[in-house]
């Protein structure tokens, strides 16, 4: 599985589970939001650490800026535009001698 979790929204994740947790810890919630709460940080937590968000999957978010992501979609391009001309060139290459 490839990463769909970027830099920024890791530490967005990281710095609303901390704060929450602090929340949690410091007895400022309670009750089962404090556990929802809990379990909401961790979630964060684990999410940001792995890279993947399930979510995201689901509804092909992805806020990973990779470099190489980009590269090899340049490459693709690339070599389709290559395949169409070389195509393009074999098929039509007998029509300008007919308007000569």
């Amino acid at each position: 599985m490839r990463n769909n979790i970027g830099a920024t929204d890791k530490t967005i994740r990281v710095a609303i589970a901390l704060t929450t947790s602090i929340f949690v810890f410091s007895r400022f919630i309670t009750g089962p939001v404090a556990l929802a709460g809990f379990l909401l940080a961790l979630g964060l937590v684990i999410t940001c650490f792995k890279g993947i968000c399930p979510f995201y999957r689901i509804f092909r978010i992805n806020t990973n800026k990779n470099l190489n992501d980009k590269a090899r979609i340049y490459e693709r391009n690339e070599t389709l535009f290559k395949n169409y001309l070389k195509n393009y060139n074999e098929r039509y290459s007998g029509i300008e001698k007919e308007f000569k």
